[in-house]
């Protein structure tokens, strides 16, 4: 128990140490415009544009900017009884936020995401069958109590089309055929690649050991770079676009359905309650160290 009370603790004044210092990222940031936005760390509000017309969550089939999800069944006898993670995916698709002088690309790409659109429900399947309404309001908790639980939970989070967005990170502009367009071109190219691992190593894997080597992973790389190359010179070069990303700096990437003051406020309640439960934590363990050893 005491060694529960002291990672609790550590784990605490972490979390509140990590909000802390994000708070006073997102308060210290200037708010800055699309059209004038400077190159480097910038915080954008506006709201969110989806990438398509038809692009939707996995699992809700909802229109959204982004998603995340996660698939648990329920494991386990008498006390081990528990939730198991079995499928989980997040969303890499960039999309748009436009605040009214312009439209930036986000790279959602290791953002830190706030959402507030949020759907939990449950199902006999591995993969739902059946999407449930949020079990938000009458509707939601008439369902929830009509169909029973099945062993599958399933929970999605989405940013919502054309609701208010904030985001903090890196602004730089792509396009034509720069050096530094052609590398994210590259980057995102392989990682399609990878997404169909039998067709890369089909491709690529020239010893057949059903693995890359460093020297297959160039010829790859090389071959990415290459069909990168060709359609830019195919293709006219076009104007240039503004895209905030992770910055590589280590400063946080924050995406929040909501403006920035709203994100400061809840990332400062985030922290006020980390040092407490941190401080509840320490608390309790001194109580129980000298019951057991002074006391």
């Amino acid at each position: 128990m005491l060694v529960c009370l002291a990672a609790a603790a550590i784990y605490s004044f972490w979390i509140a140490y990590k909000s802390w210092r994000e708070n006073r990222l997102v308060e210290d940031t200037a708010a800055s415009r699309v059209r004038s936005a400077a190159q480097g760390y910038v915080e954008i509000s506006g709201r969110g544009l989806p990438p398509t017309a038809e692009y939707r969550a996995p699992l809700t089939r909802k229109p959204c900017t982004w998603w995340r999800y996660e698939i648990e069944k329920r494991g386990g006898i008498g006390t081990s009884r528990g939730w198991t993670t079995v499928d989980s995916a997040v969303s890499e698709t960039p999309f748009l936020i436009d605040d009214g002088t312009g439209q930036c690309l986000i790279d959602p790409r290791g953002a830190e995401v706030f959402p507030k659109a949020r759907s939990v429900w449950y199902g006999d399947t591995e993969w739902p069958q059946v999407h449930l309404p949020d079990g938000a309001g009458l509707l939601g908790k008439l369902v929830e109590v009509l169909m029973p639980k099945g062993p599958y939970r399933y929970t999605e989070v989405r940013l919502e089309p054309h609701e208010p967005l904030c985001v903090l990170g890196a602004h730089h502009s792509v396009g034509g055929v720069d050096v530094d367009g052609a590398d994210l071109a590259v980057g995102e190219l392989l990682r399609r690649w990878k997404q169909d691992q039998k067709a890369l190593l089909a491709r690529f894997d020239t010893n057949h050991d059903g693995r890359l080597q460093s020297e297959e992973w160039d010829g790859a790389r090389e071959a990415a770079r290459q069909q990168v190359l060709d359609q830019m010179i195919a293709q006219p070069p076009t104007a240039a676009r503004s895209v905030v990303a992770k910055p590589t700096d280590g400063r946080a990437f924050l995406l929040s359905a909501s403006d920035g003051r709203s994100l400061a406020r809840r990332l400062r309640r985030t922290a006020l309650a980390g040092m407490a439960m941190g401080a509840a934590a320490c608390a309790a363990a001194t109580v129980l160290w000298l019951a057991a050893f002074v006391w």
